[in-house]
């Protein structure tokens, strides 16, 4: 594909802005509504990838919700030959909430924002009877406009069969619901589980469990519980409460995703703290007035709706408040019993994707998409840290997988996993550390900025944030022992070159005039 290409008769492709093995994404301009656009074409011939795609654009275009990107347009033109498939999707400004969560976690109030905003997108789309799948921070945009979700890629009905006609399960392992192991039928709830691990990983900068294995990342949402959510300046009692509910054993046990929104707002609105509050200083003057017992009682959160939920109140309905106080981890026995079994069958039967052309970590990620990359095309910056603070001037790295799955914050595991054979009561099985990274280190040019850090003594690339009439050229974020990123105008290139050959970031920059 080159810079110029008309696809379809109006959408004229210019810079690539991210690409891997299935399909590549870049900035181009409707010439027929005359606005810039982000188009995911699809790179990969086989008939499965082309099929994700479309599902992945029919998905989405059912929705129309403030927080759940856009799309416009799907069609197919002929490139090089062939004929190719391809979305056209709004263009976005900001970052990924993964790439904002290396510097650490968000604060309290942003960061309830952000988890109502994505709980609203699920909301809406559960209310068209469809099913994520794959939420993570990933797959979470954060724009000057709110959190908007990205990638419907493996989305799929609910009730319809969790895998799929080639006898694969998608999905990143780390936001894996345990029920999902079953096999069984494509459930909201499950969504509702990734959005308690997203909640605890945008508020502490990691995830509940310590995991050093692929096979343990798929083990600990069956056997282990999560760490409790720690006491945090801001977070009210009802969030943690809200966490532990999401991530109740049994599917039917879990709040609906309108109501985790509710609760949700309201604690990001300050709402939640003032009625706890207002019922302390209630309890207080019950416990010391006249005839007092001592007794004391919890008062409900309250709160407003987040943007695009259709329903008003003040919390969980009573229903939904009952299943709040059973207790999370009753079913998990029964599923581990059950899913132990799953997750050898699966590995033995090599079920859980087709691996040719992946790093070992990943399963089956969605088309053009993975925890380090971003569905569509937009500019970034990580300087940030706050998320209502996203910045335009940044380009995503062109990978459409993360690095291999680690669990030390504060990176995330990535993409999904090739579990081993395993039995319930089995020790994972050892495998070499993985190196920890190092601080982010800004390598300035003329061009602009390359944020990159050390793994070991290889050497990641995290952002690039571009100088005014600069560009990127493609280039691969790493990990790696060498990384090369060209800047580029109409009269100048800077070259920017990092490595990290003793764990120590070494760089070096080339200007020279076009």
């Amino acid at each position: 594909m080159q810079r110029d290409q008309l696809l379809a008769g109006r959408y004229r492709l210019l810079e690539r802005l991210g690409s891997g093995g299935m399909s590549a994404v870049h900035r181009a301009y409707d010439e027929v509504l005359e606005r810039d656009v982000a188009v995911k074409v699809l790179v990969a011939s086989d008939t499965n990838a082309r099929q994700r795609i479309r599902g992945e654009a029919k998905a989405a275009a059912r929705l129309s919700h403030p927080h759940v990107t856009g799309v416009y347009d799907y069609g197919e033109s002929v490139l090089d030959g062939a004929q190719v498939p391809f979305v056209v999707m709004e263009l976005l400004g900001g970052h990924t909430l993964e790439h904002r969560l290396v510097v650490g976690p968000l604060p309290p109030r942003p960061g309830l924002r952000v988890c109502a905003e994505v709980a609203s997108a699920l909301t809406a789309a559960h209310e068209q009877g469809l099913v994520h799948r794959d939420i993570k921070p990933g797959n979470v945009m954060l724009t000057p406009t709110g959190a908007k979700v990205l990638d419907f890629g493996i989305a799929a009905a609910a009730g319809a069969p969790e895998i799929d006609f080639e006898g694969r399960l998608l999905g990143t392992p780390a936001y894996l619901a345990p029920e999902r192991l079953l096999a069984g039928e494509v459930l909201p709830a499950s969504d509702v589980y990734a959005l308690g691990l997203l909640l605890y990983r945008v508020l502490t900068g990691r995830l509940p469990w310590p995991a050093e294995t692929q096979t343990g990342m798929l083990r600990v949402h069956t056997l282990v519980e999560p760490d409790p959510l720690p006491p945090i300046d801001g977070v009210p009692p009802e969030v943690h409460r809200l966490y532990r509910w999401c991530l109740a054993g049994d599917p039917a046990d879990r709040p609906s995703a309108a109501d985790a929104a509710r609760i949700l707002l309201a604690a990001a609105s300050g709402a939640a703290l003032e009625a706890a509050a207002a019922a302390s200083a209630a309890n207080v003057a019950e416990s010391t007035g006249p005839g007092s017992t001592g007794a004391t009682t919890t008062a409900a959160p309250t709160g407003a709706e987040p943007t695009g939920i259709g329903q008003t109140g003040a919390g969980p309905t009573r229903d939904s408040a009952v299943r709040m106080r059973r207790g999370p981890w009753r079913r998990r026995r029964a599923i581990l019993t059950v899913g132990g079994a799953v997750i050898a069958a699966v590995a033995l039967a090599g079920s859980l994707g087709d691996f040719s052309n992946r790093r070992q970590g990943q399963i089956e990620a969605p088309t053009g998409s993975g925890p380090g990359t971003t569905t569509v095309g937009m500019p970034r910056t990580e300087e940030s840290t706050d998320a209502a603070d996203a910045g335009p001037s940044a380009v995503p790295p062109t990978r459409n997988t993360a690095p291999a799955t680690r669990i030390s914050p504060p990176a995330a595991p990535g993409g999904t996993l090739v579990p081993g054979p395993t039995s319930p009561t089995s020790d994972p099985t050892p495998t070499a550390p993985t190196p920890t990274a190092a601080a982010a280190v800004p390598v300035d040019a003329r061009g602009g900025t390359v944020t990159a850090r050390c793994v070991g003594r290889s050497v990641e690339v995290l952002t690039v944030v571009l100088a005014p009439d600069f560009r990127v050229e493609g280039y691969d974020p790493g990990p790696a022992k060498q990384i090369v990123v060209e800047l580029t105008s109409a009269e100048h290139r800077s070259e920017i070159r990092v490595q990290c050959p003793n764990g120590q970031m070494q760089s070096k920059v080339k200007e020279r005039a076009v």
